[in-house]
């Protein structure tokens, strides 16, 4: 198996973080368009999408720290 140079780990991880902020971005955006008739039923799923977007917070700032030499 190959190895990486660092500017194209530096990409590729790059693209990762984009590809994941773009995935927080759209489970925000499904779920605002989400109609609700139950109020407890919009609650849970509000705690749920908070869940995902700080797993993806918490993925963005690992690959983040990263660095390659």
């Amino acid at each position: 198996m190959g190895q990486l140079s660092q500017s194209d780990a530096n990409s590729f991880r790059n693209e990762l973080v984009s590809y994941l902020e773009r995935c927080k971005k759209d489970v925000r955006e499904n779920f605002t368009e989400m109609d609700f008739a139950n109020a407890d039923k919009r609650k849970q799923m509000e705690t749920h999408i908070s869940n995902m977007e700080r797993k993806y917070s918490g993925l963005i700032n690992e690959l983040n720290g990263m660095s390659f030499e």
